[in-house]
């Protein structure tokens, strides 16, 4: 709820306000206590009363799994926990759960950054969350996101027109780390949500920023998904598309990429123009797929334009995602009124 409260002068120099006595209640503050003052970019200023530093209060949620739940369940609930910003997550197992805690654990070191086993039983573990956002600050973890997802992209049609079915299962592990970063990027956008005095050490200028690089950081993740789809279709395949077909498909694939990379190019350097040419190419990216599908009706048998199918649908959706991040850009790049 908004007050209007007019500024005093005291001594003759000393601009003064008075504060709520509402909040002054609700946050314990006395006479004499500190307050800490920040002042934004934006021209806003946000009191918090002074806490010593090691004195800032620990988060804690605790989760109970029981052994008729879906464990994609389990997952997605201490998933919730790590990216609302606990501190401290502990969850609870019913008794011959031991796969699952098993299971857990391998979700939580390969799918989360930060996150350290504190202590763990027969049925339960405590886990804690050492996650320092100004070390790696938001647009680090995109642009590596970003570089990540390029070479899976590259490899997976790779493998895909030689039949490598080694490189298909490196590209497939290698979107854990996209998600990881992901995950990551997630929770710091929570965080300065509920603190934004932290906007600008993981780089943001102003909080409307959150929601446009909340988008192009799911884009990306979604991207990296696709790659990831290319590379599974591509192990279902038992013999090479012909030459000219597979010739083409690499085409196609390295304008997709080519797309990509400029989108990712444009946000990093809010190049606005090169954004615009981002969302023409996908449009003809588009025209292109369907001419290549029918090409590759006309010459492959029935299994193989099904499969290849699924590969071109992906690397459409791929530019599509790579759209949407030039237009988050352009959107990014307008200022405020």
């Amino acid at each position: 709820m908004s007050e209007i409260r007019r500024v005093q002068v005291t001594g003759g120099s000393t601009f003064i306000i008075s504060l709520p006595k509402k909040w002054v209640r609700s946050v314990g503050l006395k006479p004499g206590s500190p307050i800490v003052i920040n002042s934004l970019k934006d021209g806003s200023l946000i009191l918090k009363p002074y806490k010593e530093e090691g004195v800032a209060s620990v988060t804690r949620a605790e989760l109970y799994a029981k052994k008729d739940e879906n464990f994609s369940k389990i997952i997605r609930e201490f998933i919730s926990r790590y990216l609302v910003g606990y501190d401290i997550i502990a969850i609870y197992f019913e008794k011959g759960m031991g796969s699952q805690k098993d299971m857990l654990k391998k979700v939580i070191r390969e799918k989360l950054i930060g996150v350290e086993l504190l202590e763990e039983s027969v049925q339960h573990l405590l886990v804690q969350c050492l996650v320092k956002y100004d070390e790696l600050p938001l647009m680090k973890a995109l642009e590596r996101m970003s570089i990540i997802t390029g070479f899976m992209i590259e490899d997976a049609i790779k493998s895909f027109l030689e039949l490598d079915k080694e490189l298909a299962s490196e590209v497939i592990k290698r979107d854990d780390e996209v998600d990881r970063f992901y995950l990551f990027s997630v929770r710091q956008l929570k965080h300065v949500i509920k603190n934004i005095t932290d906007l600008y050490k993981i780089g943001l200028k102003t909080a409307r920023d959150c929601l446009g690089y909340r988008i192009i950081i799911k884009s990306i993740e979604r991207i990296a998904d696709h790659a990831a789809k290319i590379a599974q279709v591509g192990m279902k395949l038992n013999k090479k598309v012909s030459k000219e077909i597979g010739e083409e498909i690499e085409s196609f694939a390295n304008k997709v990429l080519s797309t990509f990379k400029e989108s990712i190019y444009s946000l990093l350097k809010l190049d606005t123009e090169k954004a615009h040419k981002v969302i023409d190419l996908s449009e003809d990216i588009v025209k292109i797929e369907e001419d290549l599908t029918s090409k590759i009706i006309m010459h492959e048998d029935t299994y193989t334009v099904m499969v290849t199918k699924l590969v071109l649908d992906s690397l459409k959706r791929i530019a599509e995602y790579s759209a949407d991040i030039a237009e988050i850009t352009i959107n990014l790049s307008v200022e405020q009124p």
